[in-house]
């Protein structure tokens, strides 16, 4: 069954500051040599219990400081039910709001509302070729012109499409026909391809059960995870070689990330009568399909429940964001800061159930 992330139930984290006046420069300090200065955390909070998501704000330089709520407190208004993630792209950051039907637009150094865009149930979200791309739960992607701020097309790719990742002018997204448990999602088990000049699906490419999470390489390989049926066919990642018509299970996989050629896969398979949940994180070369390490944050504190792993893009530091325990979706959860060689920097605590990470 489609799990649409509309988790969590509790109060909202007081905010740590005021929001500054319309006159005021950026909220956040940028850096003038182009550096990574900072990264927003999106949680998702608690659909079922009333609680709305929040976009926390991370430091990036000197101190580190971490801030919860911050669109809140700059915005004089709640950020709304059930955000699924972000993008940055130019001078912005689009965040989907699956529960509200709308993307928010917002300035990425201010975190200040430059406009919403109307979308029916956004589920995720990709940049591309200067335009911002939406798969929506309706069956559809929607893509935005980045200089008029408006939808432009509107494509059918096929029933709930889940995530999406750009590469090479193209655009994927993952099939999921994820309401159809009892079919055994039979009008999913794909991938289709956009082209992003045009806006138009070019193709379908065949995966295994209930696509979602998805990346691409360096070399424009794709890569999905396959959730299956959370029955008898278990969550892989595939790999679909570029200019494929169809992919191969690669290893066991819940969660990915790529960085360059490698490929970060988490799997944490939870035993629910228990809440107990087993993790494990390995690496791939993701040009031979090798494994290069087998426990790659061995001897390193680690995510308990982890919800997403994002990598920044320009040091390759991962961040994985985790609820407390597999049952604890309903209070604030924790952000883990890895150098890219696995070593521990950092673990925050984020509001209710994060979900992603973008830096600018």
């Amino acid at each position: 069954m489609k799990q649409l992330k509309l988790l969590a139930i509790g109060l909202i984290a007081a905010l740590a500051f005021t929001a500054c006046s319309d006159d005021d420069g950026p909220f956040f300090t940028t850096d003038p040599v182009g550096q990574m200065s900072g990264a927003y955390v999106i949680n998702q909070g608690n659909y079922y219990g009333g609680v709305d998501g929040t976009l926390d704000h991370l430091t990036l330089t000197g101190d580190s400081a971490y801030t919860q709520s911050v669109f809140a407190a700059v915005n004089g208004q709640s950020l709304g039910s059930s955000p699924q993630g972000a993008v940055t792209y130019g001078s912005r950051i689009y965040v989907p709001m699956y529960a509200e039907n709308l993307v928010w637009v917002i300035d990425k150094t201010t975190a200040r509302i430059v406009t919403s865009i109307q979308t029916n149930e956004p589920e995720a979200i990709c940049a591309a070729e200067g335009y911002v791309f939406v798969s929506n739960n309706d069956g559809y992607v929607s893509r935005i012109d980045t200089l008029t701020l408006a939808i432009d097309t509107h494509e059918a790719v096929g029933p709930n499409p889940a995530q999406m990742c750009a590469t090479g002018g193209k655009v994927y997204v993952s099939i999921s026909d994820g309401y159809n448990y009892g079919g055994g999602y039979v009008d999913g088990c794909r991938v289709a391809e956009i082209d992003a000049q045009t806006g138009t699906k070019v193709r379908d490419i065949a995966v295994g059960v209930n696509p979602g999470p998805i990346a691409a390489d360096a070399d424009g390989r794709v890569f999905v995870v396959c959730r299956g049926n959370y029955a008898d066919i278990a969550s892989a990642v595939w790999t679909i070689p570029a200019g494929a018509t169809a992919g191969s299970e690669l290893a066991p996989a819940s969660l990915i990330a790529v960085n360059g050629t490698t490929l970060y896969a988490i799997n944490s398979v939870t035993d629910w009568s228990t809440n107990q949940t087993l993790v494990d994180f390995k690496t791939y070369d993701t040009t031979t399909g090798h494994l290069t390490a087998d426990n790659f944050l061995a001897g390193q504190p680690t995510a308990p429940a982890p919800q997403a792993i994002n990598i920044n893009p320009q040091n390759g530091d991962i961040y994985i964001c985790s609820d407390r325990s597999s049952a604890e979706y309903d209070k604030p959860g924790l952000l883990y800061v890895y150098k890219a060689d696995g070593t521990h920097l950092k673990t925050y605590d984020t509001g209710i159930h994060p979900v992603g990470v973008v830096w600018y």
